[in-house]
């Protein structure tokens, strides 16, 4: 990033602010009110305008955030209105996308997408891991304890929605007599793999920032802003 702060990188921080804001304001804080009255009045609580906006909180603060991001990090032009691009098409899907029966083959295929992605990530590391030195090692392997609890969480939501708690096949849970306490167990343990994965990977993140800053040989290639 240059010295001088560029327009679009001005906006970038506004923008960037307004999505922080967003997520952090409606999508956690608003929240911790919404939810109550979501369990005491059902869907009636969030039908309106602002339980429309809530809802959408982090779906669409996350690229409210990574647009901001992208215009900070001055980002190629194709690479801002692809980014652009994956905004509509995630939109236009989340409205249009609407299943009421379960597909038992969408989420077969999907464990094995995520536990292909696991093994060339792992892969991936194992053979970069050797040409780093200090910082970079310690980010990199901070960065991959994450994957490995994001991999334990998604098996684990397999249990809950599949076989061990049944949310998704009532008449089975019923039929099991499963106990809502091991429902609840198992959303508790997910919730803290999610945490532990986001932390890792977040502070190894820093760590490899941390080995670029330090190290000499670091080459910073001069990029085009994406709206200068």
């Amino acid at each position: 990033m240059k010295n001088n702060t560029s327009t679009s990188q001005k906006i970038g921080w506004g923008v960037f602010t307004i999505g922080g804001l967003y997520m952090f304001g409606l999508g956690w804080l608003y929240s911790w009110q919404m939810v109550p009255a979501a369990n005491q009045f059902g869907r009636d609580a969030y039908s309106g305008l602002l339980g429309f906006i809530w809802a959408l909180s982090v779906p669409l603060g996350v690229f409210i955030v990574a647009i901001g991001a992208a215009l900070i990090a001055r980002v190629e032009h194709r690479e801002f209105w692809l980014l652009i691009l994956l905004v509509v098409l995630f939109a236009a899907w989340r409205i249009a996308h609407t299943t009421h029966h379960i597909i038992p083959v969408l989420f077969g295929i999907g464990g094995g997408l995520i536990t292909l992605f696991f093994l060339g990530s792992t892969w991936h590391w194992a053979r970069i891991r050797p040409t780093l030195t200090g910082a970079g090692k310690t980010g990199s392997d901070l960065r991959m304890v994450g994957f490995i609890f994001f991999v334990v969480a998604a098996w684990d939501l397999c249990g809950i929605f599949g076989i061990g708690n049944y949310v998704l096949r009532p008449e089975l849970a019923d039929k099991f007599s499963v106990p809502i306490s091991s429902t609840i167990n198992a959303a508790s343990t997910v919730m803290v793999l999610l945490i532990l994965g986001w932390g890792f990977t977040y502070l190894g993140q820093l760590m490899s920032h941390r080995a670029q800053a330090v190290d000499p040989q670091v080459v910073q290639v001069p990029q085009m802003a994406a709206t200068d």
